[in-house]
């Protein structure tokens, strides 16, 4: 057996663990879950991220799975949380909290508390693309840029890591691409957030439309599984097929 396979079918048997002391935390998807080494990395964060593809549909859904499990809190920076469609996913709303922070640091101090609260399985936030640092929502408009930003997300993620770690939960993080030109002049694609998220995530998924009514993942770092891939059918008006 390859020692990534050896890795992966670890991963799985861990996840069939029930209770606090389990290693992983099943997606309710059973492709993504595969990839992954059965699913997020407890105590550790993960980013979700891509152009237009369903991420908040993804996650909302892997949320109603997790809240068979215990809690789930999520951290809507982008100000976009739609109950209604929450609901139909199968989430308890009544046992989702919603926080909608007013800035990087104010959602990166919440994020801190829920998670050392104790009573949380996974903690949401979307999306890292819409984190502003407070000094820039102060600052003029020639203030700002993009150290700011990574200044303020590099202090808060190493904070967030280590309350994590503690409470042994996972946070996803989804997030968006922006396009960016190098000094030549081409054109290219990165996730928001900088490098700050890159370094601290364990788990990055990468997740782009794929066809008619699908979608393709691509596990790009897992420090327990290795890179793997596979894809989602969309369900118009029903979220993504597969889910538990």
């Amino acid at each position: 057996m390859k020692e990534q396979d050896r890795r992966r079918a670890i991963g799985l048997r861990l996840a069939a663990m029930t209770g606090p002391g389990a290693a992983i935390l099943p997606t309710g998807f059973a492709a993504l879950d595969r990839a992954l080494g059965g699913g997020f990395p407890r105590g550790r964060i993960a980013e979700l991220f891509g152009p237009t593809s369903g991420k908040t549909t993804l996650a909302l859904q892997i949320a109603a799975h997790v809240q068979s499990r215990g809690a789930v809190a999520w951290i809507d920076a982008d100000r976009t949380f739609d109950a209604a469609w929450a609901a139909k996913l199968g989430v308890a709303l009544d046992r989702l909290p919603v926080v909608q922070p007013e800035s990087a640091e104010q959602a990166m101090e919440i994020a801190c508390r829920l998670a050392a609260s104790g009573g949380l399985e996974l903690l949401v936030v979307d999306s890292a693309a819409a984190l502003t640092p407070r000094v820039e929502l102060d600052a003029g408009i020639g203030d700002s840029g993009p150290s700011l930003y990574s200044r303020a997300m590099a202090s808060g993620l190493r904070k967030l890591a280590m309350a994590l770690g503690r409470a042994g939960i996972p946070a996803l993080f989804l997030n968006q691409v922006r396009t960016r030109t190098a000094p030549t002049g081409a054109l290219s694609e990165t996730s928001a957030g900088g490098p700050p998220l890159k370094l601290y995530a364990a788990v990055r998924i990468s997740v782009v439309p794929s066809g008619s009514h699908r979608v393709r993942f691509r596990v790009l770092k897992n420090r327990a599984a290795g890179i793997a891939e596979g894809e989602l059918e969309w369900v118009p008006g029903a979220g993504f097929a597969g889910s538990a």
